[in-house]
């Protein structure tokens, strides 16, 4: 029989099966967005391109007395293969050597000692029993006399063979096997020559190991050394792209690079990702870079590990993060939009803060405050300095003044360095004043403001000596105070040094400080990630 009647059976199967695509294309475009996340390990640390180690043989006193302070100057750090048998022999007819006393300041500077043999024999030329007393009897007066346990060797002579690697590499992150001979004498090294094996090591994106000996003495010497110290500040000013440490240090995150397991999942709109390396922690202890693809742009991100914050820096496409790999899971989620609503942020520093010529209301922190609803305040002073007393137009320094900041302040963020980068200008003991205010102003900060989040944001990589040195003692005390810190420097894309960039972004062609006010939209996403993950 026909009727005028819906058939209510089709419309219930109709709207079944509406119901069903929905929700298969909601589940679908889930399973998409979960699996569209890609997490890798950076190929260096702070994913930067390449890698170099500087290494130094025979423990000749122009390490000390040449070398170490033009590598201070620019916050590098090298590592001194020392031979114990000729240790504090000055009048050695090589060349006068180090005393242990000076290799004890070189430690305490950063610089890596490490095992070139006690006598410098050729190791593949040597019976077992000797190889080990080589090695171990120069193990034990390094640790002796340093306090600090050898973990690389430099083998003389680059002698060496799988069975003496195997005895040589025991309990030890390794050994240099290739090397870039870095001098003139005998390696007959140019300008030009540096400049092309440093373009192609970024290019390849490798890590190179340079080996120089003597200086004006000893081996493969320089005719030119400020060839040498001009190579050691192109590696200051490229740090953005090259990564520059101590063999060890570089070796440990290449082989847990390679070593480590990944493991990722989703829970409660959270990526899970566990770590796991079976390497000897007491030996391979670098953090690693984790490289994160397919999250969402715009979005502010959090990221947790052993119930710390771990800083988020955003590389255009994928987003970075340094884990312990021995550590508990990381959790990266989004943040929730409303987490700085109502309260207080101080802003203190120089003239990065005060914007110089321009409002106020046009810098980035202002913008980001405004944007979240939080209660300003801006403690800006033009040519203000951390550590050094100035013209009293200028302010009295940070590690002074900080005491103005109301006690009320949730959020307290510090800019400032630049100043102190002209200040201190490759002068080392400038840097030891610097060092030692930093750290007395950082806790300062912690002690009087317990309950505020606290954070840095360091000057751009001006092409100026003092920079590098400034940049780096301001991340070195801040990761001892366990202050986070935003390296403008390296990771926000600001370049001071170009000019087209310049006339864009600064508040003059000629200015390379002060940014205007499309400068500071340019900063805000890193600024306001970096405030949200305090």
């Amino acid at each position: 029989m026909c009727s005028d009647m819906p058939d209510c059976r089709t419309e219930y199967l109709a709207t079944r099966n509406k119901q069903f695509l929905c929700m298969t294309i909601f589940f679908l475009f889930l399973s998409l967005s979960v699996k569209s996340q890609t997490v890798s390990v950076a190929d260096f640390l702070g994913d930067r391109q390449a890698a170099v180690s500087l290494t130094f043989d025979d423990g000749i006193q122009e390490h000390y007395t040449l070398v170490a302070p033009h590598l201070n100057r620019y916050a590098l750090r090298g590592t001194f293969g020392i031979n114990g048998k000729y240790m504090c022999d000055i009048d050695d007819h090589f060349a006068p050597r180090l005393t242990w006393e000076e290799c004890r300041r070189m430690v305490a500077d950063g610089h890596e000692i490490c095992n070139h043999s006690w006598s410098h024999p050729n190791l593949t030329a040597i019976d077992r029993h000797t190889l080990l007393l080589e090695i171990r009897k120069n193990d034990s007066i390094i640790k002796a006399e340093t306090g600090v346990n050898p973990t690389s060797i430099l083998y003389p002579f680059n002698a060496t063979t799988p069975q003496v690697r195997a005895v040589c590499e025991e309990e030890k992150v390794g050994a240099r096997i290739e090397q870039f001979g870095l001098g003139q004498r005998n390696s007959g090294c140019t300008a030009a020559s540096i400049d092309t094996w440093l373009r192609q090591l970024i290019n390849d994106r490798r890590w190179g190991v340079t080996m120089t000996h003597g200086i004006y003495t000893a081996w493969d010497q320089w005719d030119e050394p400020w060839v040498l110290w001009n190579f050691f500040r192109e590696l200051a000013f490229k740090k953005d792209s090259v990564w520059v440490d101590t063999f060890s240090n570089i070796q440990a995150y290449v082989k847990e690079r390679n070593a480590v397991t990944l493991t990722t999942r989703w829970c409660n709109n959270t990526l899970i990702i566990t770590p796991a390396l079976g390497l000897d922690c007491k030996v391979f202890r670098m953090p690693l870079t984790l490289k994160i693809t397919g999250m969402e742009k715009n979005r502010c991100m959090k990221a947790v590990q052993d119930g710390k914050n771990l800083q988020v820096s955003y590389r255009g496409d994928y987003l970075t993060i340094d884990i312990n790999p021995y550590g508990s899971p990381v959790a990266v989620s989004y943040m929730k939009e409303k987490t700085l609503e109502g309260k207080t942020m101080c802003v203190i520093g120089d003239s990065y803060v005060y914007n110089h010529g321009c409002p106020v209301s046009e810098t980035w922190h202002y913008k980001l405050a405004t944007k979240h609803g939080m209660k300003y305040q801006n403690l800006g002073q033009n040519g203000n300095s951390i550590a050094f007393e100035r013209d009293s137009i200028y302010g009295a320094p940070l590690y002074k003044r900080y005491s103005i900041i109301p006690e009320n302040a949730d959020y307290i963020l510090i800019i400032a360095g630049h100043n102190d980068a002209y200040l201190v200008n490759g002068d080392i003991d400038r840097q030891k004043v610097l060092r030692q205010r930093l750290d007395e102003l950082l806790k300062g900060l912690k002690r009087k403001y317990s309950g505020a989040k606290i954070g840095w944001v360091t000057p751009w990589n001006v092409a100026y000596e003092g920079f590098p040195a400034t940049i780096n003692i301001i991340e070195e005390m801040c990761r001892k105070n366990d202050v986070k810190v935003l390296n403008a420097a390296y990771t926000s894309g600001i370049n001071p040094n170009d000019p087209v960039f310049r006339s864009r972004y600064f508040q003059g062609k000629d200015d390379n400080a002060h940014l205007n006010n499309a400068g500071h939209n340019l900063l805000m996403h890193w600024g306001e990630q970096f405030v949200m993950g305090l």
